[in-house]
């Protein structure tokens, strides 16, 4: 079989509430080179039935019961054979009809040296669009979302996700692929329908602490420890934000640190 262009790559356990309108997403998409690759953590609802029943025609099912999330998505870039790997939740959606077609229009027109290309999330359950920015690491100016990301695959050559971590490796990932200095291209429309209802959305808190688990990791010497603090600031200035809806104030404090 000749390699596909993307490979789409979704883990998941008792998703079945969500997975049907995220396979469903996938289903409609007008550019067909692409193969579903799902690693399944011994659902006990009816996930994998809702999965072998999908119309998704090029798809592989993986079953591995009490698998966590990191190690799900390791075996899954190992069962993929895609050119370009794409990574979602089973409460997402693709946002449209032919949105693999206009990344692949992106790609194809990108520069050469140019090994992850960065898309737009919306965030349903606060209605609000995630706009990729490239700037400082160190400054947080850096930001991307996962599921808005799709990765030449010979990234995971030399990298993959930790799966002693719950929830924040991936955004070591992205840390690690933005201080390597990896050529990266923005799109500039919605890759994806962010549901929120997995475990990175409902467990902030312990987000935060491997997060900063990571800056201790990557960043060396002073740069760690003024990383590590201005991540702190950061994190309490929104909280405040939230708990007071003070959009106003959120807005101006975006423009300005992003």
């Amino acid at each position: 079989m000749n390699q596909p262009f993307f490979s789409i790559i979704i883990t998941v356990l008792n998703g079945g509430k969500t997975i049907e309108a995220c396979l469903q997403s996938i289903a409609q998409q007008i550019f067909a080179d692409f193969e579903l690759v799902i690693v399944d953590g011994g659902s006990s609802d009816q996930t994998v039935e809702l999965i072998k029943n999908s119309t998704v025609k090029n798809k592989t099912l993986k079953i591995v019961p009490k698998l966590g999330l990191y190690a799900g998505l390791n075996m899954g870039v190992r069962l993929s054979s895609g050119k370009w790997l794409y990574f979602m939740g089973a409460d997402d959606a693709l946002h449209s009809f032919d949105t693999l077609q206009r990344v692949a229009n992106e790609i194809k027109n990108k520069r050469s040296d140019t090994k992850v290309v960065v898309g737009e999330v919306h965030f349903l359950k606060q209605s609000y669009v995630h706009r990729p920015m490239f700037g400082s690491p160190y400054l947080m100016r850096h930001q991307v979302h996962h599921q808005g990301v799709f990765y030449d695959r010979t990234i995971f050559n030399e990298l993959q996700y930790d799966e002693k971590m719950r929830i924040a490796s991936d955004y070591e990932l992205n840390l690690k692929l933005s201080l390597l200095r990896i050529s990266h291209e923005a799109m500039g429309f919605i890759i994806c329908d962010f549901g929120g209802d997995g475990i990175s959305e409902n467990q902030m808190k312990q987000g935060y602490l491997e997060m900063q688990q990571i800056h201790r990791r990557l960043f060396d010497g002073l740069l760690g420890s003024w990383a590590v603090k201005y991540f702190w600031i950061r994190r309490k200035t929104g909280a405040i934000i939230r708990r007071y809806n003070l959009l106003a104030v959120r807005d101006g404090i975006k423009r300005v640190f992003g």
